[in-house]
């Protein structure tokens, strides 16, 4: 990613809570100046996972975190696309089946049960990108 792209998503991110006053201490632990070296191309400094992380929460609006993960180029095990399809069906009955167990005694999730429910939920978004590399080039069997 360019410096441009981070640039421009912070831009969004922090336009996305309400500008750079809405997103100064305690809501990130950045000072306004900070927040203002994001939005400018010449900084050369890049807003900080934990930053992101607390607008990309605030806002309900993950475009930084879903730009960055659209990045990762997916390298599938097979070019068949049923396969991939699968793989795909395959994690998200994994998932299925962790949630139901977990939701079956009545209770919220606890922290690690949220955590091992992300985790799953990760591997399903790797089977999917897997799933459109392979349908992108053109795999047909």
């Amino acid at each position: 990613m360019n410096p441009t792209q981070h640039v421009l998503l912070a831009r969004a991110l922090i336009d996305a809570n309400g500008g750079v006053d809405a997103c100064c201490k305690p809501v990130t632990r950045v000072e306004r100046s900070q927040l203002y070296a994001y939005r400018d191309f010449n900084s050369g400094v890049f807003m900080p996972a934990d930053v992101i992380d607390a607008l990309e929460s605030r806002s309900k609006n993950p475009v930084y975190s879903q730009f960055l993960f659209s990045q990762v180029q997916a390298e599938p095990q097979t070019a068949c696309v049923v396969q991939e399809a699968a793989d795909v069906d395959e994690a998200g009955n994994d998932v299925w089946r962790f949630l139901r167990k977990a939701a079956a005694e009545g209770r919220p999730l606890s922290e690690s049960e949220r955590r091992e429910a992300e985790r799953l939920l990760q591997r399903v978004d790797r089977e999917m990108a897997e799933l459109r590399a392979v349908l992108h080039q053109g795999a047909g069997t």
